[in-house]
């Protein structure tokens, strides 16, 4: 009976209907018969030990990046590889998946929306995100009694993905779309798009020439984990010279801040021109043959 009360999480509540990107626990107090949608809990495994949604399964953040023999830490990794992490969970392709973080600040947003974005490469058509994550959850006093430490599993499936390439960028792929003049959008805080701080040592300062820079916890409430209205969002964009609507480039550092701005363009937004920069600065800034832009000179 809970799980099935926990299924409500996705706003159509028929089985097989198209789930909304972002979900609100509201629906949690609903009945409705959805057994295709599955719970990924993307909390560290300790965390999901403590506490969890019913029915929820662990697959922790750190799954979902590699690092590659290059040293570009937190990259998507091979399509191989995620396919067996979502075969031993049991998600198959027909599935509708709710991606949970904890949903403490921005930050735990912009990891669901890096695994949003990750499962949409593969081709999976239904995702969403949980708004505010458990947070949230904890926070309804009708809803909090969901919450468990029963560890919850699925038979291994097959999963084979079909991707979709278009939604990620590389390098040069990058550099072609600022030649043709589309919108890059850097999510990192003011002060490394400005110039003033850099990500790691030996990184050259700045942006890539012509960004635009809403930083990346202005688009939840607060800096909370949850998310900006598309009104609201709209607005934001706007007010820093961004047209959610044309072509675009999201990067930050690693390629995780930045999942939550493309995850408003893209999903939230409706942009699907938007993509991702995987390498983002920690590539970009180490290579003296791609230009940079800094703002603040020392």
């Amino acid at each position: 009976v809970l799980l099935m009360l926990l299924l409500l999480v996705a706003l159509p509540v028929q089985a097989g209907d198209k789930l909304h990107p972002l979900v609100e626990v509201p629906r949690l107090l609903k009945n409705a018969d959805a057994p295709d949608v599955v719970l990924l809990d993307i909390q560290p495994l300790a965390y999901y030990q403590q506490v969890h949604l019913s029915g929820a399964l662990s697959a922790p953040f750190e799954q979902w990046r590699s690092t590659p023999s290059q040293g570009l830490r937190g990259m998507l990794p091979p399509i191989v590889q995620l396919e067996g992490l979502l075969s031993r969970l049991g998600v198959t392709t027909r599935d509708r998946v709710i991606i949970v973080s904890t949903g403490l600040d921005a930050g735990d947003m912009a990891a669901a929306a890096r695994v949003f974005w990750t499962l949409k490469v593969l081709g999976h058509d239904q995702v969403a995100i949980l708004n505010g994550g458990l947070n949230a959850v904890a926070s309804d006093e009708n809803a909090a009694q969901w919450l468990t430490n029963v560890t919850a599993s699925r038979p291994v499936s097959h999963y084979q993905a079909k991707p979709n390439l278009s939604l990620l960028a590389d390098a040069a792929a990058t550099q072609a779309a600022r030649k043709r003049g589309e919108l890059l959008v850097d999510a990192r805080s003011d002060a490394e798009f400005l110039g003033i701080h850099v990500g790691d040592a030996g990184e050259r300062p700045g942006t890539l020439p012509g960004a635009r820079n809403p930083p990346f916890d202005w688009l939840t409430e607060n800096g909370s984990g949850q998310m900006l209205r598309p009104a609201r969002l709209r607005t934001l964009l706007a007010a820093v010279g961004i047209d959610p609507a044309v072509p675009q480039v999201h990067f930050c550092h690693t390629g995780n801040r930045a999942a939550l701005t493309w995850f408003a363009s893209y999903a939230l937004l409706g942009n699907e021109q938007a993509r991702l920069y995987d390498a983002s600065m920690l590539e970009w800034a180490a290579r003296a043959d791609l230009p940079m832009e800094r703002r603040v000179q020392f």
